[in-house]
């Protein structure tokens, strides 16, 4: 933690050095102050004939980007470049060295292929900036590119060329049958040249049908950004769909999730708690119902019991009465 601390405050504090020395002896700019270097030719790309002049497109959006990389470290420093319409785009790799410059040896590749061309280097006290100008106008050019500082260990830094992103909503959108609803994609400040709709056929992206006007509408909205709204859904209508857009450098798609639910699903947590309340009182009934019955078979042998006992006791205090009167009348006979 405290080396990655460190070597973010050493990046820091370099960046500036970079930004005021620049300022001030004005090397990212005069001639004298840059150096090139013959880029290695094994494997070369020949960027002449891929690539186009500016003057052969005028609207070019000048860019640039810089990776700082330190000699000491052995990290490879990376970064995206977003990149929406065709470009004259600047990549620099700052490189930290205690080197001298005269043996700090450059050169750029695309992809795996070495580009066949100078690299161009500015110096100033122990940073060594290798620089290359790229004309960016066809989907050939987005790729990846770095440059490679030689040495007992190399240090590579990577641009990573990309098309904009398409930003839709991450959680799933919720509707009912027979309601409709609206899918939204955009490509924030980059505008693309067309936009064009899929949905899930089961394992394949089919293009909606946007001339079934009863059912799909393309609704207005920004130049970056898109609205297909869907009519009279139905539960089939569930599941992805897909939105991409067109630049001239290349496609970049979002996807959106639509969950089209009945109008019974809402209704299914009221009626499992009602069925819960119904086998809970069938429940109860039925067990009364029960110890009811079992109690009424006791209660009429115990009164059958209590019958026969008096019958028996009467039956006793008959005898016993009999017994007396004789007894008696044997007493008057003797006497």
């Amino acid at each position: 933690m405290l080396a990655n601390s460190i070597y973010k405050q050493d990046i820091h504090k370099l960046n500036i050095h970079i930004l005021k020395t620049s300022l001030i002896f004005g090397l990212f700019h005069y001639a004298d102050a840059d150096f090139t270097t013959q880029a290695a030719t094994e494997g070369p790309t020949d960027w002449s004939e891929e690539n186009v002049t500016v003057l052969s497109y005028p609207e070019l959006i000048s860019m640039e980007a810089t990776l700082l990389l330190i000699e000491t470290s052995d990290e490879v420093v990376e970064k995206n470049v977003t990149i929406g319409n065709p470009a004259s785009i600047e990549l620099r790799c700052n490189f930290s060295t205690s080197r001298s410059p005269q043996f700090v040896y450059v050169f750029w590749k695309k992809g795996n292929d070495r580009i066949n061309r100078t690299s161009s280097v500015r110096v100033f006290e122990n940073i060594v900036q290798a620089y290359i100008r790229l004309i960016v106008t066809d989907k050939v050019h987005m790729d990846s590119y770095s440059c490679i500082f030689e040495g007992i260990k190399d240090r590579k830094g990577i641009f990573h060329f990309k098309v904009p992103e398409i930003y839709t909503k991450e959680k799933p959108l919720v509707n009912y049958e027979r309601d409709s609803v609206v899918l939204n994609c955009n490509s924030e400040k980059f505008v693309p040249l067309q936009w064009v709709w899929y949905a899930s056929n089961g394992s394949e992206k089919v293009p909606i049908d946007l001339t079934m006007k009863n059912k799909y509408e393309i609704l207005p909205s920004k130049y970056n950004e898109t609205k297909l709204k869907i009519k009279h859904l139905q539960t089939t209508d569930s599941g992805p769909y897909w939105c991409r857009a067109i630049f001239l450098l290349g496609e970049s798609e979002g996807k959106q999730n639509l969950r089209v639910l009945t109008y019974l699903v809402p209704l299914k947590p009221f009626l499992a708690v009602t069925a819960e309340v119904i086998i809970l009182v069938t429940g109860i009934f039925l067990y009364e119902m029960y110890t009811k019955r079992r109690q009424l078979p006791s209660e009429s042998g115990n009164d059958f019991e209590q019958g026969e006992q008096l019958k028996s006791e009467d039956h006793n205090g008959v005898q016993k009465n009999k017994q007396r009167t004789r007894y008696r009348k044997s007493e008057v006979s003797v006497n």
